[in-house]
């Protein structure tokens, strides 16, 4: 697996760090087994086949391109873009351990995708999508690079009354906020299948489509939560704050979301919305 990284792209990123990178690989077999189903319906949309040649947007460690590759075979290739550098070392030291020879990772601004026109059989994105800052950018130069008839297949968040592991925390950090807009962006952005279609189509996609795709989250614990996801849902609002109000959130965090824990640790429902579009 070659790491073409090209230095770090202007956008700034949460992930932009080994530390941060690290911590959430430490996440990364909960991960795998949450999102199984909903990465093999994204992969499946998408219409990988053996020889394919295919972008993975916002590829993170590398979860779903290890998945893909196996699809495409020797033949194929996946290159696994992010903006972290850091995110990506990862994903190249996971495949290399992994034995996998097609993928290639490059740092890359998914609103300014330095690639050439026609030249993947198809996008796929986990959970990238709805954060990007001007999605409309990334949308149109996704469809650039994909070959004529080449598809994107997307995972976004669906609406935050199904996600309530994210949305209950993000709704009591709001409340803290001081009234400054945070700079984190929106996980439900495309929450709303009419909107999520409405920029595939805006952006020149046809045969556009999405599916709702309910799931249940695991965690081993309310504690394990919170030092994972929920330390990052927070991260943006706790250097306003005092100790004393660091501790109360987290307190009514906790109060809010305890009603999941149980013998079985911390099991809540969850919901991804698929979007497809052909170009």
């Amino acid at each position: 697996m070659a790491n073409e990284e090209q230095g770090q792209p202007p956008q700034g990123s949460f992930w932009s760090s080994s530390e941060n990178a690290e911590h959430w690989q430490q996440d990364v077999e909960r991960r795998r087994h949450d999102f199984a189903e909903a990465t093999e319906r994204m992969l499946e949309a998408a219409g990988l086949k053996p020889g394919d040649h295919v972008l993975d947007i916002a590829a993170g460690t590398g979860d779903q391109s290890l998945l893909a590759a196996r699809i495409v075979g020797p033949d194929g290739s996946i290159l696994a873009t992010d903006i972290s550098a850091d995110m990506l070392t990862i994903a190249t030291r996971v495949v290399q351990q992994e034995g996998l020879t097609n993928i290639t990772t490059r740092v890359m601004d998914a609103e300014q995708i330095d690639l050439e026109d026609h030249a993947f059989d198809a996008v796929i994105c986990r959970l990238g999508l709805m954060l990007l800052p001007h999605r409309e950018l990334a949308l149109s130069e996704i469809r650039r690079v994909l070959k004529p008839g080449g598809k994107l297949a997307a995972l976004v968040w669906s609406a935050p009354e199904h996600n309530p592991l994210w949305s209950l925390p993000l709704a009591i950090v709001a409340h803290y906020a001081r009234g400054v807009s945070s700079p984190r962006p929106n996980p439900f952005s495309l929450s709303d299948p009419t909107v999520f279609e409405r920029e595939l189509t805006e952006a020149g996609f046809s045969e556009v489509s999405t599916r709702v795709l309910p799931f249940e989250s695991h965690y081993a614990s309310l504690d394990a939560f919170l030092h994972s996801t929920g330390s990052r849902l927070i991260a943006g609002v706790m250097g306003q704050l005092s100790q004393e109000e660091q501790q109360q959130l987290l307190g009514e965090v906790r109060q809010a979301l305890n009603q999941f824990e149980g013998a079985h640790g911390l099991v809540a429902p969850a919901e991804l919305l698929l979007g497809v579009g052909s170009k």
